[in-house]
């Protein structure tokens, strides 16, 4: 599934590591927090009936989003999640479709350009090369960017650089008019790695991500970020306590690995996150989305523990400060610092917590001395997390991996 999904939305990534549930004595008892939605009402500034809402709304809206993707496919030029009305946009240069879609229930937008032109620009640019969609292999970055996504809010590729390299972009993009858009941040970034239900904190530097099992075998394992772990080490969970070792890690290119659960006696898994990483009240998810832009997330992480924003870009292709380049990358708002790489990021639809990827980076400024997230400085946040969507194709066709 690698590189398949529509090149319409952009993200740029953030490290954090995910992980197993948490260790615990077989005999205790576990006592599931009640309400998740505070986190939600603390960072976007809604009410209890708000978020309420808004979670009805976005279950419906992702629904007609993947059947809408599957109808039209090519034919429309991006989608997102609209929090303020509280419908699914769907973008077109086709004025044949907008009833279609309109019908369908979703608001149609007429925009100007289409697929094909935004996906010939990327490319262009730098973008990944989608021919072995259903392959792994690493590739270096050719992008001279700090990060290139196809944004369909704005109906552009959105083309983020530094200040330093803001002269050069303008020069070399001016050729590509209304296609391209410009944002600027102040330096490249960098995964968020300071070295087990989702968020717990894992080999000391980064967090959990989500617990996978093979049904078939009743085998376990932990899917994690791929900067965060070499593959054919040992993975430890706190204490340190070995958890097992890991199968294989991606890094750069992707920014997913996968471990074994070798220590079965001790570390026991379930479909769990960390509220109040590490340590912390648990929460359970119930499956994946593959959410599109606009839709609230939030993230489990050991630093930053849980906060919440909205997807602003999907499928973005992010350079590092190291020149790594990871492709097919979701960006969204909500704060993520060292640390955090490999923890939980999950959409809340229907009241329910579903998985949506790994943390893996972040643009961080510098404050007091250290790397904090964009919102200690007054601006939105910026950060990245892989997809599960990308992640568990590859690893349930290799391991019988899925989600509990």
């Amino acid at each position: 599934m690698r590189f398949n999904r529509t090149l319409l939305s952009t993200i740029m990534i953030s490290s954090l590591a995910f992980g197993a549930a948490p260790a615990l004595a077989q005999d205790q008892k576990r006592t599931e927090v009640a309400d998740m939605s505070a986190a939600i009402q603390r960072d976007l500034g809604l009410s209890a009936d708000q978020v309420k809402r808004v979670s009805a709304q976005q279950e419906r809206a992702i629904a007609l989003d993947e059947q809408l993707q599957k109808e039209l496919g090519d034919q429309i030029a991006g989608t997102y999640f609209d929090i303020k009305s509280g419908q699914l946009i769907v973008n077109t240069t086709d004025r044949g479709l907008l009833e279609k879609i309109k019908g369908a229930g979703a608001q149609p937008q007429l925009v100007q350009n289409n697929l094909k032109q935004l996906g010939l620009a990327l490319h262009a640019l730098g973008g990944p090369d989608t021919a072995n969609a259903d392959k792994r292999e690493v590739v270096k970055s050719e992008s001279k960017f700090a990060a290139l996504g196809l944004d369909p809010v704005s109906n552009t590729v959105k083309v983020t650089a530094t200040k330093e390299q803001l002269s050069s972009a303008r020069e070399e993009l001016a050729k590509y008019g209304s296609l391209v858009s410009i944002e600027v941040v102040d330096a490249l970034p960098e995964p968020t790695i300071n070295y087990m239900d989702g968020g717990d904190a894992i080999n000391g530097t980064c967090s959990a991500g989500f617990n996978l099992r093979n049904p078939s075998t009743g085998a376990k394992f932990l899917l994690t970020a791929g900067h965060c772990v070499n593959a054919g080490s040992m993975l430890k969970g706190q204490g340190p306590v070995n958890f097992g070792t890991v199968l294989e890690s991606w890094f750069p290119t992707f920014d997913d690995a996968i471990a074994r659960n070798q220590n079965t006696g001790y570390w026991i898994q379930g479909p769990w996150f960390d509220s109040n990483p590490s340590n912390g009240s648990f929460h359970s998810f119930s499956g994946s989305t593959d959410a599109p832009v606009g839709t609230i997330v939030c993230k489990a992480g050991k630093t930053t523990k849980f906060t919440c924003g909205t997807i602003t870009i999907k499928d973005e292709d992010v350079t590092y400060s190291n020149g790594d380049k990871i492709y097919n990358m979701t960006r969204h708002s909500a704060c993520v610092e060292p640390g955090d790489s490999g923890g939980s990021n999950l959409s809340y639809i229907g009241g329910k917590f579903r998985a949506e990827g790994v943390t893996s980076g972040a643009s961080m400024p510098i404050v007091d001395g250290k790397k904090r997230c964009r919102a200690v400085i007054g601006q939105q946040n910026i950060s990245w997390y892989f997809p599960v969507a990308d992640s568990l194709p590859y690893y349930g066709a290799r391991y019988g991996a899925t989600l509990w």
